[in-house]
């Protein structure tokens, strides 16, 4: 897709983009129907929570695999296609299970789903890198992404309500939802062109070299992102064991995820401000309002207003953080590492989804806590202090160092 094409089908560019994005919150789409699936798994215990964690593992390695080989060895298009199509059948596979299926088969559908997602969703992330080359506009498409991340996830888990008080395996229907991207993709997107020869065509304009190497600084803030959502999610994970009631967990939740959307369409003003400084300021705002969180989380001050008023304005960081880092990766990496950066990027992300548990664990056992509001003000705590070492972390990133020339050619500039 040449610049040219890219500045003429901006809208219709868009729409795919935003489709894929949708798909990528799709763990919890079944959470409504975790009760009646410990029913049915007795033997699963507690370990029934991997139904949703395991889509996560599942997109660690698809992730790194995906922008390993998409636009290389396979089209962009049959990539997310396959991807689309194998989102359905695998998040739809547990529906015509039977009674009989063990406990692991229905851990296997997972990791196969989440591989599919994964596979995807990466792909939006670098179709977006790839095709608008003005940094400000770039970061709000992120931004949107991360609202229609987050606008996919509440309708799922909507839908997946209704639908798991027909039976457990009914929830999994929900995933047909699939056949609306996957529609959209066929006949909207098109084919963009392959890293290397962006970086090719930038080259020849630029007078420069061909870049096609990650920075190892972009891994910095890939590891950054990692354990930020590993300790922050312990306080979305486990909000519903200091609320008084489920009505009102579901209610805190579904605010959480709106709250999510709208902060999306923030990323691009506030990144068109604080450019590198981002990233920082949304973790020490994160980690600060989940401190004041957690303090009133205990049984012996709780106070359920500002609890609720916390968690909620401090998830404002916690939305900026994730698609932040991938504008972050955007200005850091060369066109000709788009796709392999942002498969990265998935992987990193997702490895902080999957520890989040074993990390309450491993926090709560050094405590030696009985119950898991204990665990909260620590994890908060560390993210303050990864907040203060993004801001040393920012401090030393010179951006000038990782300047390829892209969008600074006037051919290749999106009005």
């Amino acid at each position: 897709m040449s610049s040219a094409q890219v500045k003429e089908g901006f809208n219709k560019a868009i729409i795919p983009i935003m489709a894929i994005f949708a798909l990528g919150a799709s763990q919890g789409g079944v959470n409504a129907g975790l009760a009646t699936m410990g029913a049915a798994f007795p033997e699963a215990g507690p370990n029934i929570g991997y139904v949703i964690s395991m889509v996560a593992l599942g997109m660690i390695p698809s992730g790194i695999i995906s922008g390993a080989v998409t636009g290389r060895f396979i089209k962009y298009r049959t990539s997310i296609i396959a991807a689309i199509v194998l989102y359905i059948v695998s998040g739809c596979w547990p529906f015509f299970m039977g009674s009989g299926e063990s406990f692991g088969m229905l851990l296997v559908s997972r990791f196969v789903f989440g591989f599919a997602v994964g596979w995807s969703y990466p792909l939006a992330q670098a179709l977006t890198f790839k095709t608008f080359d003005n940094e400000n506009k770039r970061a709000s498409i992120l931004g949107a992404g991360m609202a229609f991340f987050n606008l996919g996830s509440l309708i799922m888990e909507l839908a997946g309500g209704y639908l798991a008080l027909v039976s457990w395996q009914a929830c999994f229907l929900v995933y047909l939802i699939g056949i609306i991207p996957l529609v959209i993709v066929i006949f909207m997107l098109k084919e963009p062109e392959r890293d290397s020869e962006q970086a090719a065509e930038l080259a020849a304009e630029t007078g420069g070299e061909v870049k096609t190497k990650i920075p190892p600084i972009a891994f910095l803030y890939m590891l950054m992102l990692t354990l930020i959502v590993a300790f922050a999610m312990p306080t979305i994970l486990y909000c519903s064991f200091v609320l008084p009631d489920s009505a009102i967990s579901g209610w805190v939740l579904s605010a959480m995820t709106l709250v999510g959307a709208v902060t999306g369409f923030t990323l691009g003003p506030v990144y068109k401000k604080l450019k590198k400084w981002t990233l920082p300021v949304a973790g020490l705002f994160l980690g600060v309002l989940y401190v004041v969180c957690a303090l009133n989380a205990q049984p012996g001050s709780f106070n359920l207003v500002v609890y609720i008023a916390t968690f909620l304005v401090g998830h404002w960081g916690f939305a900026i953080v994730i698609p932040a880092t991938g504008n972050m990766i955007t200005n850091l990496v060369p066109i000709g590492a788009a796709t392999r950066a942002m498969g990265f990027n998935t992987a990193f992300h997702q490895a902080g989804c999957f520890l989040a548990t074993p990390v309450a664990t491993l926090v709560m056992g050094l405590l030696g806590a009985q119950a898991v509001t204990d665990l909260l003000l620590p994890c908060s705590i560390v993210i303050v202090v990864l907040g203060v070492l993004q801001f040393v972390l920012a401090g030393f990133t010179d951006m000038s160092k990782y300047d390829d020339g892209y969008g600074k050619v006037e051919l290749h500039h999106d009005a």
